[in-house]
């Protein structure tokens, strides 16, 4: 069992160290650094395997194996282009700036190192070190190391190819080229075949694989699926189903002592990725062996988390983070959200519930703060104290001088309600804007706003419009009050209340109809409106002096000195 692996000059990796249990999660944002690893460890299981077609020995007093290869002698490589696969895209002849991959063994002082450097004439030059470990990364029957980097449809036939064929494609990252050869190889192993059949029904309950192929007759493999009464050729099943067959089939079949699944959950329900998941971890025990996912999938990551040792990737580095901020970062696609905290120029985050981030930014510039100074995180559940705490924790461990504010809609919560809500809030998060209506949309329904942006609509007319809008929503309005106000007399065991929130519900409304209505409801009723009046889109999200807000004006006056970035009113 391989303990760590690390990997130096490689692509946009300076020097990792990837510290291995069985099951092994890579999660981070797009090109961060995860495929980058997964692609290492296997370029250099390859380097290491295509050496067997050269005639080299190894050295007995320096326990080396050197070697000059032509890129194309390569079983895999990423790219073509070999040489831009160092780090900085250049690969040099010195030493120091080879790429590096050292396999660490557990429990013991064995390690192997496999250096790639640029050659003669147009060659590679190649060493491994310790026999022991370069051994068993040079064989290619059982190699060390399978990559999967997903599969993205398989062709319509197959011709029967020889198993070294079969592999070579299989170690390229080819295999769904060779499909039904796989599946061929592996049906003529009877007792894997059925290991591997009641492995794939413990996800696909319903499914059964068919294999036939007489060598005398036929001049393809003919590999079928039968379920639900159905049957159907192997490449009418989804690509979902596919992916885990080839999966589970490498297993068997090659039996590698660590499988790299690049991104395997991007064609799988999340059912089916928690089934996965699971059967991973019993094989890999089973059968001891490693594997090393990079995924983007939440579902993935719950199911793995107790079980796998995840690292969070970023610019080509492993970050020292707590799963819980991993967790959130992924739940809101956020995970290269590191990256922005090192921009010097950043001096306020703002934290927002809302999805589209329009309306806060419009609010923002109202009082006249620099756009380009700060940075908006949406994400879902951020009346979620708990992850508005987490992310806000990761701000102050990562960027301490970075100011947080969040933005909370006000919905039906009376003051003392809303007031023990921000008291839950870490002290960090040093500015809470809470709307003056249910939602932000409600600020923008301002008449002197209005009139601004559009100034052929006169204020009184501006007012006019606003009084129809909500009108026109008042309906809306009063069911989603109604509602709000039902569920917070279960939640307190007082019954429904029905005739009461009612009545509570449109006294409110009537009384104060900015504060109770649904804002972004009356919002899109203004716009339709101001559209017919102006004869153009209405687009109310401009900032203007007329939504500027308090806490956002202390925050400019704060941060920002007086005078500076003023917008045009």
């Amino acid at each position: 069992m391989i303990e760590k692996i690390q990997i130096r000059n490689f692509k946009n990796i300076s020097d990792l160290t990837l510290e291995l249990e069985n099951l092994n999660v890579l999660v981070g944002s797009n090109n961060s650094g995860k495929s980058s690893i997964l692609q290492a460890i296997q370029f250099a299981v390859s380097v290491s395997q295509t050496t067997n077609f050269e005639y080299t020995k190894w050295n007995r007093t320096n326990g080396k194996l050197p070697t000059s290869l032509t890129p194309e002698q390569l079983i895999y490589a990423p790219f073509r282009d070999v040489y831009s696969l160092a780090y900085g895209g250049k690969l040099k002849t010195e030493m120091v700036s080879a790429i590096q991959v050292d396999f660490f063994e557990k429990d013991s002082q064995d390690h192997s190192k496999v250096l790639i450097r640029k050659g003669k004439n147009k060659n590679i030059a190649t060493e491994i070190h310790n026999r022991p470990i370069g051994d068993l990364l040079r064989k290619i029957e059982e190699p060390f190391s399978i990559y999967v980097p997903g599969l993205a449809g398989i062709p319509g036939y197959e011709e029967l190819k020889s198993p070294g064929l079969v592999r070579r494609a299989a170690a390229r990252g080819d295999a769904n080229n060779v499909f039904r050869n796989i599946i061929w190889l592996l049906h003529t192993k009877e007792q894997d075949w059925q290991a591997f059949m009641k492995d794939v029904k413990d996800i696909f309950p319903d499914v059964d694989i068919l294999v036939y192929f007489d060598k005398e007759r036929d001049e393809h493999l003919n590999v079928r699926i039968n379920y639900d009464g159905k049957n159907l050729p192997i490449d009418a099943a989804g690509t979902g189903f596919l992916q885990i067959i080839q999966i589970l089939a490498y297993i068997y079949i090659y039996k590698p002592k660590i499988l790299l699944l690049d991104e395997p959950d991007a064609h799988l329900h999340p059912n089916n990725q928690r089934k996965l998941a699971k059967k991973l971890f019993e094989l890999s025990v089973e059968k001891e062996f490693q594997v090393i996912i990079s995924t983007h999938s939440r579902h993935f990551l719950y199911e793995l988390e107790p079980i796998a040792k995840i690292n969070w990737i970023n610019s080509g580095k492993i970050l020292n983070e707590e799963l819980s901020i991993v967790n959130v970062l992924m739940d809101i696609g956020a995970l290269d959200k590191g990256d922005l905290l090192k921009n010097d120029k950043l001096k306020l985050i703002v934290l927002t519930e809302d999805e589209d981030q329009i309306p806060i930014k419009t609010i923002v510039q109202a009082s006249g703060i620099p756009t380009d100074e700060i940075d908006i995180w949406s994400y879902k559940g951020c009346s979620d104290v708990k992850t508005a705490n987490v992310l806000s924790a990761f701000i102050l461990k990562n960027a301490p001088n970075i100011k947080i504010a969040i933005h909370r809609d006000r919905d039906y919560y009376e003051d003392p309600e809303m007031e023990e809500i921000l008291h839950g809030y870490n002290q960090n998060i040093e500015y809470h804007f809470v709307t003056t209506g249910t939602d932000i949309e409600a600020h923008l329904l301002n008449s002197e706003h209005i009139n601004h942006i559009f100034p052929e609509v006169t204020i009184q007319r501006a007012e006019e419009l606003i009084t129809l809008a909500i009108a026109n929503a008042s309906e809306k309005s009063r069911k989603k009050y109604v509602n709000t106000l039902t569920d917070k007399s279960l939640k307190n065991k007082q019954g429904h209340k029905a005739g009461e929130n009612v009545e509570v519900a449109e006294k409110n409304i009537k009384d104060n109809p900015l504060r109770y209505s649904h804002g972004k409801t009356v919002l899109g009723q203004l716009k339709a409106s101001l559209q017919k009046e102006i004869g153009k889109n209405a687009n109310v999200f401009q900032p203007s002096k007329f939504i500027a807000t308090p806490i956002f004006d202390k925050i400019k006056d704060d941060l920002w000195k007086k005078g500076n970035h003023e917008i045009e009113n």
